[in-house]
């Protein structure tokens, strides 16, 4: 009898446990054909992960409104292989992982490990998988100080007005070693509308630079809008970046634009982006821009299976080279084919 009885009240402390918990994840991959700098220009065909995860994430409610949320995710590489940072590192929340608190007339506060402002403002990247693969990003942005998820991070996200929401967030540097003991960090912040299928983000975001001559930050800066609705999808973004080494300040602009449009279980897509010639302390240096073009169709086999085919290709104003050690190959296009599957859980 007593056996019965324990085994009845083990039973049951796992669903206690986990009445307020939900467990959620997206697992993805195909086969790639990868031909650019990270492999000599030739053809590399192989498994690849697209970015999977597992989380877990929950709240609790504290009474007069408020509640305690918090979230743990994990990512990690289908095919077996790994990373020495990110997501297939293999470090537990590896991804965007908090605890904070949330009321419904205030927002939001969250601290741990959290997505920036550039990550909220990917309006014109719908593609399944990593942001870059191979050595491609989608779409063409700079990403430099952003596009992250920000360590030893604080962050507000307001509650929508009327359409518009705000956030901010700061990530500290507590390595103290660099500039005589200056904490170095990221601050960003975003400004965002969405109403009746159109939608439009403003964000902004900045990181030291201990390599600069002076006190300087990198910045970025990204605008962003587009209509979602009746089962079409269009975005338009634009960015400038700007940089420092040494003395020297460097500026890019690039922009992007993406459209897709579903008709069943089908959503054709295709998005166009390229990036100007860099400007060097305002001198523009020809033959440092790129265009790319990347299309691909998805097929929704259910409410959590995703079929997909995508393709992209990068062009150069003028031949890149290698990245393969002691090599000498140097070419202007870079090329990735994908086909594979992604089930949502």
């Amino acid at each position: 009898m007593n056996k019965k009885l324990i085994a009845v009240v083990l039973a049951a402390l796992p669903v206690a446990a986990m009445a307020d918990v939900t467990l959620y994840g997206s697992i993805r991959a195909g086969v790639t054909s990868y031909a650019g700098q990270n492999n000599d220009f030739k053809s590399t065909t192989g498994v690849e992960d697209f970015s999977s995860r597992i989380g877990f994430k929950g709240s609790e409610d504290l009474g007069n409104g408020l509640k305690a949320i918090w979230q743990v995710e994990n990512g990690f590489r289908l095919d077996g292989t790994n990373s020495a940072t990110g997501s297939g590192s293999g470090k537990f929340a590896n991804r965007q992982s908090f605890i904070g608190l949330e009321n419904a007339a205030f927002g939001k506060v969250r601290l741990g490990y959290l997505d920036d402002a550039l990550t909220e403002t990917e309006a014109t990247d719908i593609w399944i998988g990593a942001r870059q693969s191979g050595n491609i990003e989608f779409p063409l942005f700079e990403g430099i100080a952003g596009d992250d998820t920000l360590t030893n991070a604080i962050r507000y996200d307001s509650p929508d007005f009327m359409g518009f929401n705000f956030m901010a967030i700061h990530g500290f540097d507590e390595d103290k070693s660099d500039n005589g003991g200056k904490q170095q960090g990221v601050t960003g912040a975003r400004l965002g509308y969405s109403n009746a299928g159109f939608f439009g983000g403003l964000a902004y975001q900045q990181k030291a630079n201990t390599g600069a001559s002076q006190d300087e930050t990198d910045r970025v800066y990204r605008l962003e809008g587009g209509y979602n609705a009746d089962n079409l999808y269009l975005a338009a973004t634009a960015e400038q970046v700007k940089t420092f080494s040494g003395a020297n300040e460097t500026k890019v602009r690039d922009y992007a634009l993406t459209a897709s449009y579903t008709m069943g279980a089908f959503t054709p897509k295709a998005t166009y982006s390229w990036s100007q010639d860099k400007k060097v302390n305002g001198d523009k240096v020809a033959d440092t821009g790129a265009k790319q073009f990347a299309v691909g169709v998805d097929y929704a086999a259910s409410k959590r299976t995703t079929l997909f085919a995508q393709y992209a290709q990068v062009k150069y104003d003028a031949p890149i080279a290698s990245k393969v050690t002691s090599s000498t190959v140097t070419d202007d296009k870079e090329r990735i084919y994908a086909v594979g599957v992604r089930h949502n859980f």
